[in-house]
């Protein structure tokens, strides 16, 4: 019988290709071992290119998940936008929404009633949180910036509520006038009155028990009325200036930070 003849691949990569003569099967396992080492270092291998995007993709990835990180370090959440995103959502899912404010506003509508003063003062509830809102006849004088005695009793009544069930949330008082000018020793403007007003009743809040921090008083003066003060021809109407001196007391779960730590 022939002796079957021994054929070596000739495809590149093997040995027969890399080391032309040389018949494997010829050489002991040792020298077979030292020729595979050789032939490993001579070597090259082939990248057509379909690999390497992928290293470009994978760098731009990384940087686009490193960029939002960043980004969402830096935002502020927005507490009344989570509530309307909240809202739409039970809509959409035929749930019922539940306002987040409603038994603390349920809670003060009915101490003012109490007070008989729930057509002097009104309680709205927004996203953010709750607005009461009195005139500022009730609480003060003409020119003055010193509490009425029942406007001090209700902000007793409303501070304790305010700590039972809105503990942590912040306090904005806002001081608001008429168009009306006043020139006084004590206050030369009505920056000054407003400003007064709205530190009155902070001070008070203070005196209860609210944090410093979460209490901020604002005096608007006559820039934000919401009836206008005088006719077209400039005469004052004297029903809208009583309205628009008023006393806005804005009790939010969420204020944006003035100063970062």
């Amino acid at each position: 019988m022939a002796e079957k003849e021994t054929k070596t691949s000739t495809r590149p990569g093997t040995l027969a290709a890399q080391l032309p003569g040389l018949k494997p099967e010829t050489l002991s396992q040792s020298k077979r071992n030292k020729v595979r080492v050789r032939t490993k270092a001579i070597l090259v291998q082939n990248d057509d290119g379909d690999g390497n995007w992928l290293v470009s993709y994978a760098d731009m990835m990384t940087l686009l998940v490193g960029f939002f990180v960043m980004i969402s370090a830096f935002s502020t959440p927005n507490a009344a936008k989570f509530e309307e995103m909240k809202q739409r959502t039970a809509k959409a899912m035929g749930a019922k929404y539940t306002k987040p404010y409603q038994e603390l506003s349920t809670s003060l509508k009915e101490m003012l009633k109490e007070f008989q003063l729930d057509r002097d003062i009104t309680v709205d509830e927004t996203l953010e949180g709750v607005t009461i809102t009195s005139k500022g006849t009730l609480f003060f004088d003409s020119g003055s910036a010193e509490l009425k005695e029942q406007a001090r009793q209700v902000m007793i009544q409303l501070a304790d509520i305010l700590m039972l069930k809105a503990k942590g949330f912040r306090v904005v008082v806002e001081g608001h006038t008429d168009d009306v000018p006043i020139v006084s020793k004590q206050f030369p403007s009505n920056w000054e009155l407003s400003s007064s007003r709205a530190g009155t009743v902070i001070r008070l809040l203070e005196s209860k028990g609210f944090s410093r921090e979460n209490l901020r008083p604002i005096g608007l003066a006559d820039i934000e009325p919401i009836v206008p003060n005088r006719t077209a021809a400039g005469e004052p109407i004297a029903a809208n200036q009583a309205e628009n001196r008023r006393i806005m007391i804005r009790i939010e779960r969420q204020l944006p930070r003035r100063t970062s730590k």
